[in-house]
């Protein structure tokens, strides 16, 4: 098979068909007459020395290489579809999608929010909430937000938030007294988990608490849900101060103790080592890490 790249015409034109299963769908959505199409194929077909489909009769289908072919195609047609929208996007306004975690929107970005928009009210932030970890170049995100060690091969990553955990709760729960006295209390409350169920083990581990079962209490997949339970007066749940500042500063929660744990894993500010930023891109990094600092 030659090794030189075929037209992005015949291209187009063969991922069309292949979509369609049909040169005469093909051509009228390419506003080409079928002829042309067919034209492209044969010449494809000639250049690859493959067959591409398989035609007997009225039946028409891809052939094995040609399905292969396909899905290859097909990927890189989408990312140009992408890269065109995302275009236009940033052609009609400054936009700069995050991804990030629930916790992290809900609980410290949402409260922040007001602050970059006051300074930049141009720019319009996207967010979106995912824990999987997306893909730079199909998924349109520009910059994201990951809870991990901070290596992620191929992108750059600058620490975040990395501030201990603390217990809290809602203030409903201690209704005689801000804090308690002895960690051992907590064996007559609900200890709220999340993903991390360790953390409590490590916690009271640190202060030496040998009448609460760190194992009991419900599980909570999003950490999110956790915090928000806190608040509902269910139980008391770890949280960074960076995380629940806003709610402990209007009385959300209250932190029953001081003791704090440092914890393995941080929250790191990502993205692509080999793509320079876009400016407002940027702008929004710098205040994220500028918020970040501010929060220690």
């Amino acid at each position: 098979m030659k090794s030189k790249t075929p037209p992005l015409h015949a291209l187009h034109c063969f991922e069309c068909v292949s979509r369609h299963l049909s040169i005469k769908h093909a051509a009228a959505e390419m506003h080409v007459t079928p002829a042309a199409i067919s034209q492209q194929i044969s010449k494809l077909e000639q250049m690859l020395e493959v067959i591409l489909f398989e035609r007997s009769g009225r039946k028409f289908a891809l052939s094995e290489a040609g399905l292969s072919y396909f899905h290859g195609i097909r990927a890189a047609f989408r990312q140009i579809e992408d890269a065109t929208e995302r275009l236009a996007l940033t052609k009609a306004e400054p936009v700069v999608t995050l991804s990030c975690t629930t916790v992290f929107a809900m609980q410290y970005l949402l409260p922040r929010l007001p602050g970059f928009q006051a300074r930049h009210a141009g720019i319009d932030v996207r967010i979106s909430t995912t824990h999987r970890l997306v893909d730079f170049a199909h998924d349109g995100v520009d910059i994201a937000v990951r809870h991990g060690m901070g290596q992620y091969p191929g992108l750059v990553s600058e620490l975040l938030i990395d501030d201990p955990l603390y217990p809290v709760c809602s203030p409903s729960l201690l209704p005689a007294r801000k804090r308690l006295k002895t960690a051992d209390e907590l064996a007559g409350f609900t200890l709220l988990h999340d993903v991390h169920k360790d953390d409590w083990r490590m916690w009271l581990q640190a202060v030496a608490a040998t009448q609460v079962d760190s194992s009991v209490g419900p599980i909570f997949e999003d950490s999110n849900n956790a915090i928000e339970a806190a608040v509902a007066g269910h139980g008391v749940a770890l949280a960074r101060k960076s995380l629940v500042s806003a709610k402990l500063a209007d009385g959300r929660l209250v932190m029953p103790f001081k003791t704090a744990i440092s914890v393995p894993i941080a929250y790191y500010l990502v993205y692509p080592a080999d793509t320079p930023l876009r400016k407002e891109v940027d702008l929004f990094r710098l205040w994220l890490l500028d918020e970040g600092k501010a929060a220690e």
